[in-house]
């Protein structure tokens, strides 16, 4: 098996689209009134609106998307720049690489990853 794509459910498709195209830096791929989807080497991220989501994330721990960079304190200048909060800066690990997280609009949690050279 290999993963093929990652759902973001909504409560409002528009909350999110902007977002994700920035960190993105692309359009979005497909775009229905209730869903879209973006592709991001070779895998496919959507995010729809779905009846049962109110709201933001009540867990936003629960899972969180992993984003490899390979500069990650570029990245981290480039979406300071444009008005994302960071919840953590870049940082060595144990292991080597860098980490800092971020969240969506929505409250979701995203790392992004630069590893160890």
């Amino acid at each position: 098996m290999k993963p093929i794509g990652i759902i973001i459910w909504t409560e409002k498709i528009s909350n999110l689209l902007k977002f994700y195209e920035m960190i993105f830096e692309s359009k979005v791929h497909k775009l229905k009134s209730t869903s879209a989807y973006f592709v991001y080497n070779n895998l496919r991220i959507y995010i729809s609106e779905h009846s049962e989501v109110e709201g933001d994330s009540k867990d936003p721990n629960r899972m969180i998307i992993n984003f490899e960079t390979e500069d990650i304190e570029k990245e981290y200048k480039r979406l300071i720049a444009q008005g994302v909060k960071f919840i953590r800066k870049p940082e060595i690990e144990k292991w080597g690489g860098k980490v800092a997280t971020l969240e969506d609009p929505d409250k979701n949690r995203i790392n992004l990853i630069e590893q160890k050279k």
